[in-house]
């Protein structure tokens, strides 16, 4: 495992606060909540080893609730106690009694003690018990991509996206794998989607940069005569929804044929919503274009591809123009706090067509 894959790991599980479930459990006795939340205070503090002792006490005087074994679990899987998650999970297992969350941590752990065969045969299990979890198709595409089996990794963050659309992290791997192949339209979608979930990490601010390169990459397949074929074949006269982005950027290509800078994506990129909500709006209702047409609405459109691109092409350029826009990002931020983004699922239009994109991207290289 890679110590990135691993880093993103345990920052995941670590912010994993569990208030849903929390909100619907009836605790026994009050000492038993109390204990619970102190445990996991000390677990999003890092103290692991409070937690863990916390977990542990509350379990004995309450050992009929799933969450606090699930919590352990974590928190051993965490502090590298791979074998102890396990065994604190497996009963929970055996007994049918386990949730998307209590699989993938069982899977984690299973990954980390280099058992991959058996987390892809608990992950399928879990995948049949739990279709609709998008963190489970996570884990499954992350172990796919480890093993280099970068089709079936795309395939299961794909069907992470259909199944469980407001899950964020399928977005991110999806579209920088994208990234690496002719269907580059799938890069810039899935990115922005992505940055519009999680918007102020590393992550984040990485998957700007990849999407100003992915609108470079789209209009450089012009130049150098490769245009790409994406979607599938246009039959009488019927268009899919892949190809109709493409075909509405690409007519758009004298917009930004001086290069792509900030200022005329702005353009580009109002002009591709005008055709669009002419031309397929009504047919492939789309919720991040409906989000930008709410936005140009709202008069932050031009504010927020600044904030989309501005920093990541040239920051002193970007820092220039907040000065004379002074206020401008801070009142597009309170919009995005009152206005949060929650991707539909009649968004998902792809046709997870993956077989050869890889293979036909790496021939087509210079």
């Amino acid at each position: 495992m890679s110590y990135l894959w691993r880093y993103i790991l345990i920052i995941f599980l670590s912010l994993s606060i569990s208030n849903n479930i929390q909100a619907q459990i009836i605790w026994p006795t009050p000492e038993v909540e109390s204990l619970y939340r102190e445990a996991r205070q000390f677990h999003n503090n890092g103290n692991l080893r409070e937690a863990i002792v916390r977990y542990q006490q509350a379990i004995q005087i309450a050992p009929d609730i799933v969450l606090l074994y699930r919590d352990l679990a974590q928190a051993y899987y965490l502090a590298k106690g791979y074998n102890e998650a396990l065994n604190t999970l497996q009963p929970i297992v055996d007994q049918g009694a386990a949730d998307a969350e209590t699989y993938k941590i069982m899977a984690q752990s299973l990954i980390a003690i280099k058992e991959p065969k058996k987390a892809k045969k608990l992950l399928r299990e879990a995948v049949e018990k739990h279709p609709n979890s998008g963190s489970l198709y996570h884990v499954m595409g992350r172990m796919y991509m480890d093993d280099n089996e970068v089709a079936y990794a795309l395939e299961s963050w794909l069907d992470g996206i259909e199944k469980d659309p407001s899950y964020h992290l399928n977005y991110y791997e999806a579209a920088t794998t994208y990234m690496n192949t002719d269907k580059v339209v799938w890069a810039i979608l899935y990115g922005e989607i992505f940055i519009n979930l999680e918007q102020q990490t590393r992550r984040s601010h990485d998957l700007r940069l990849m999407v100003f390169e992915a609108y470079k990459k789209l209009y450089n397949s012009l130049a150098t005569g490769d245009i790409p074929k994406f979607g599938a074949s246009a039959r009488d006269g019927m268009v899919g929804f892949e190809e109709a982005v493409y075909d509405t950027y690409i007519k758009l290509s004298p917009v930004v044929s001086d290069g792509i800078y900030t200022e005329n994506l702005i353009m580009l990129r109002t002009r591709f919503l005008m055709d669009w909500t002419l031309n397929y709006a009504a047919k492939y209702p789309f919720s991040l274009f409906a989000r930008h047409d709410q936005l140009m609405r709202d008069g932050y459109f031009d504010i927020y591809n600044q904030w989309l691109f501005g920093k990541v092409e040239n920051l002193q350029q970007y820092d220039t123009w907040k000065k004379f826009h002074d206020n401008a990002i801070p009142q597009l931020e309170d919009w995005l706090r009152r206005n949060p983004y929650r991707p539909l699922a009649n968004d998902f239009y792809n046709d997870k067509m993956v077989d050869g994109i890889f293979q036909k991207s790496k021939n087509n290289k210079r």
